[in-house]
């Protein structure tokens, strides 16, 4: 697991848990000249991203494709940190299995293709929400532009 947890977070080193239930959970993290051990609880929330990325790259190296609904997966994560996930993500599941994420971070939204993108919109909550493919809908210029302008017609 240690080359995935490399690929998202360069000190995280280790993850275990040392006593009997999920709570337990404590990370190292280490360079050449200190290392520091905390309980996961107390990671910050992009942290906690970070961790459980590594721990979907290690499952679907471990066991071969499997499907990994996020949503939201760059919520608690720096902008500079958001397109670097969202690729490691992508890229492990190019090999098979299914990644499905969902996101109003323009960063995130960039990181994919029209192909690979759907749009889901609702003009009320007393509607049912609509999802169409991206590559079906009209855009004019780019696609964070149009979705910040409300320009998007479904």
């Amino acid at each position: 697991m240690d080359k995935y947890l490399k690929q998202v977070m360069p000190d995280l080193t280790d993850i275990k848990n040392p006593g009997r239930d999920s709570r337990s959970l404590v990370v190292q993290f280490s360079d050449d000249q200190a290392s520091v051990t905390l309980p996961f609880g107390d990671l910050s929330d992009g942290e906690k991203c970070f961790v459980i990325c590594a721990l979907v790259l290690a499952a679907k190296h471990a066991y071969g494709p499997l499907l990994c609904f996020w949503d939201e997966p760059d919520n608690y994560l720096a902008p500079s940190e958001v397109g670097h996930f969202v690729l490691a993500l992508r890229k492990a599941f190019q090999s098979g299995g299914q990644f499905i994420a969902t996101s109003h971070n323009s960063e995130a939204i960039r990181r994919f293709s029209d192909e690979n993108t759907l749009v889901l919109f609702r003009r009320s909550h007393l509607e049912p929400t609509m999802v169409r493919p991206l590559s079906e809908i009209q855009v004019s210029g780019d696609l964070v532009g149009a979705l910040v302008r409300d320009d998007l017609e479904p």
